[in-house]
């Protein structure tokens, strides 16, 4: 394909341009709207649209590699920082976050996928295809957030399958949280998809982060369950007015 930069505002103009022909009854608003993309250099109006989404596809992967190298100087630097891709890309939303211990990654929070972009202080290949026609990123890792310990299935020679402890996650779950659609949020909390027993690894954990003994064994009377994803206790009924029992 013959490649045109073009710009949503670009679109936006050779619309309003056929419009303007259409009402003067010069023709079906097809054939105008390909006799202004003619007219403005491209072969038809399909050709704009082409061009429209190649270019949006550039931006994001711009954006998406401007991000990953801002997470890696961060990680190098030792500072641990977690951010959320905004709403102005065609993909995503993705979490990205720094350590500061020698790991970063790249997350896809709906499919709990991952890539490494610096392990043990080492910067890794950023897996993202340099076709400006479309946004490919090779994600080669699962992961999961298991309570204070970051878990991943990883296919990288080194990394392999392990479940990291020390990671600054509090940040991370929440961009998380905000990131997810409302199908997975839905499958997370309201059909209790992850939710296990409150087993007294759970409760010993529970009462590091301020619960006593006597609070923890009348939740668990009450039916409470502990979602690992979300660290937090879980009401066994939910509805629209239940929250989190943080």
């Amino acid at each position: 394909m013959r490649y045109i930069p073009t710009s949503d505002c670009v679109v936006e103009q050779l619309k309003k341009q056929a419009k303007k022909l259409q009402r003067s009854k010069a023709g079906k608003h097809s054939d105008l709207l390909n006799r202004v993309a003619k007219q403005a250099g491209y072969d038809h109006w399909h050709h704009v649209v082409q061009c429209n989404e190649v270019a949006k596809a550039t931006t994001d992967l711009s954006a998406i590699r401007d991000e990953c190298s801002a997470i890696i100087s961060s990680e190098l630097s030792g500072e641990a920082r977690a951010v959320m891709t905004g709403p102005e890309l065609q993909v995503g939303p993705f979490v990205l976050f720094s350590t500061g211990v020698g790991d970063a990654w790249l997350l896809e929070p709906d499919e709990q996928l991952a890539m490494c972009l610096v392990w043990q202080g080492v910067r890794q290949e950023i897996g993202i295809r340099d076709d400006p026609a479309r946004m490919e990123i090779s994600w080669d890792c699962e992961f999961e957030l298991l309570g204070d310990f970051f878990r991943v299935e990883s296919e990288h020679p080194v990394i392999g399958s392990r479940a990291i402890g020390g990671y600054p996650l509090e940040r991370v779950r929440e961009l998380i949280d905000h990131a997810q659609s409302l199908e997975t949020k839905f499958d997370a909390v309201i059909a209790q998809s992850d939710v296990v027993e409150m087993t007294p690894d759970v409760m010993a954990q529970m009462t590091k982060r301020g619960y006593s003994e006597a609070e923890l064994l009348k939740l668990k009377a009450d039916g409470f369950r502990y979602s690992p994803s979300r660290n937090s206790l879980i009401s066994p009924v939910m509805s629209s007015d239940d929250e989190d029992f943080d």
